[in-house]
């Protein structure tokens, strides 16, 4: 063998070497853990005290905490978070909105040293050093969210809405595309179908909203709705439990509930209760692990919610025997206003400026109605609120409606528009936070039923137009009442 042909023939085999000894990506294992968990640990390097803040959500069950803390300088700060899913939890540092990416088992490491700037170590380290890149840029996810947020209130043309959506999601995509050579191959992948279902998902919660919420009429185009869901996969395992794809699970079900109720009707379909219709529903529409990991997010969002409206008999709606058992005792496990106890002290105004507390109420059968003026469930309630003022005049019971979250003319205003019959009382900004923490009100309308010695019968018990006079009336039989 010449020696010219023996140099190509070496270089051949040198490549050959090079790809058989190469180190190969750890590729992680996504999947959903309902055991997961992960830890977080900030070190703060710099020489200043610093303020972090951030919520972590799960989507089964429903659920989240809040972590506010200062890290004093030199300190580090540990916390061990339950993480059933690929997820990003968003962070402040200073006022500052970070995200960070997490896996079920990832152990990662956040420095803080001198004007805020960060160092990151653990195995997601490349990530989130991209992430942190992107907060710089304003790409941080909760910045492009609050980009949506102002399409979908403030564009009135349907199509000019949907073009601001989709390049929001194509400056997402085009980032992620230019900055792939400094993260792994796996990651650009997973981030890529993520960040469709964001955008799929975003779009059909924001075309519900505008029409429920916002009443805007949208001409949305023959099979538009369709053509977005057939964008995606519809069963995919391994998003289970992330917040997006449970979003777009969730939107795929309210628009196929539209199709059927103008198209079904059963009448038989009135004995059975929401909660065991939605199951029917969900048994038609999903298979295997996604079918049971929606019902159980649904199921334990009606819980903590509306946790009267929950059904025993959706339980045998499951196939996973482990997420059946988490529902129950998620169920068995969610009041933490128990009957019996005390109701909550509040010291409120009405809209005649006079101060009223809540043992004003001690010897009257109690209805508090949680509201604000940017709920339009809550607004639905009024005239079922006001036939009970009307049900119970001259008895020893009292509907009570606090305003919260809201602007204090516009709710002396809806007093007047809506011909409010109740007692009427509003909770600033202090006092929100106090009554939502107390009577541990995670959405409204939310209603709580007292008895006439101030104990609590039941948190978020039924509202008005859901039948609460039926217990009311039982309480009126129990009552020893001077009266």
């Amino acid at each position: 063998m010449s020696q010219n042909s023996f140099i190509p023939l070496f270089a051949a085999l040198m490549i050959v070497l090079f790809h058989h000894c190469a180190p190969k990506e750890n590729i992680p294992e996504i999947k959903f853990d309902l055991h997961g968990e992960s830890k977080l640990t900030f070190s703060n390097s710099s020489k200043s005290d610093v303020w972090i803040k951030f919520e972590k959500w799960s989507s089964i069950p429903v659920d989240y905490i809040t972590v506010d803390t200062l890290i004093v300088s030199g300190a580090d700060f540990q916390i061990n978070l339950k993480n059933h899913s690929m997820d990003y939890i968003h962070w402040d540092l200073n006022k500052v909105n970070i995200d960070i990416f997490m896996l079920p088992g990832s152990d990662e490491t956040i420095t803080i040293y001198e004007n805020d700037s960060i160092n990151f170590s653990g195995g997601l380290s490349e990530i989130n050093q991209f992430l942190y890149q992107n907060s710089k840029k304003d790409l941080s996810f909760n910045k492009l969210n609050h980009v949506r947020a102002m399409a979908t209130h403030g564009e009135k043309d349907f199509m000019r809405f949907i073009e601001k959506s989709d390049s929001i999601h194509q400056i997402q995509l085009k980032n992620l595309e230019s900055n792939k050579s400094q993260l792994p191959d796996w990651y650009v992948n997973l981030e890529k179908e993520r960040l469709n279902y964001r955008n799929v998902a975003s779009k059909m919660n924001s075309i519900s909203y505008r029409k429920n919420m916002l009443k805007t009429e949208d001409e949305i185009p023959n099979g538009f709705m369709e053509g977005l869901i057939q964008s995606v996969q519809l069963e995919n395992e391994k998003f289970i439990g992330e917040s997006n794809y449970m979003l777009f699970l969730h939107e795929y079900g309210n628009f196929h509930s539209q199709k059927i109720s103008i198209i079904e009707t059963d009448s038989s379909d009135a004995k059975q209760s929401w909660m065991i219709l939605k199951a029917q529903e969900i048994d038609k529409l999903f298979t295997g692990k996604v079918k049971d990991a929606y019902l159980a997010e649904l199921t334990s969002m009606l819980i903590k919610n509306a946790r009267s409206e929950y059904d025993a008999m959706v339980l045998n709606y499951f196939t996973d025997e482990e997420l059946r058992d988490l529902i129950r005792e998620y169920y068995e496990s969610s009041v933490t206003l128990k009957p019996g106890t005390p109701m909550p002290y509040f010291f409120l105004e009405n809209q005649m400026g006079e101060d009223v507390e809540s043992r004003d109420y001690l010897g009257n059968i109690l209805l508090i109605n949680f509201w604000a003026d940017w709920c339009k469930p809550c607004i639905e309630e009024f005239p079922h609120e006001n036939a009970l003022v009307e049900k119970y005049q001259g008895k020893p019971v009292k509907i009570l409606n606090i305003c919260i979250e809201s602007n204090r003319e516009r709710w002396k205003e809806y007093i007047l528009r809506y011909g409010l019959k109740m007692d009427n009382l509003f909770a600033g900004e202090n006092w929100t936070k106090k009554l939502k923490s107390s009577y541990d009100i995670s959405g409204i309308p939310h209603s709580v039923l007292i008895d006439w010695n101030g104990n609590i019968v039941e948190n978020r018990t039924k509202t008005a137009s859901k039948g609460i006079d039926k217990l009311i009336d039982e309480l009126l039989g129990e009552m020893k009442s001077p009266f």
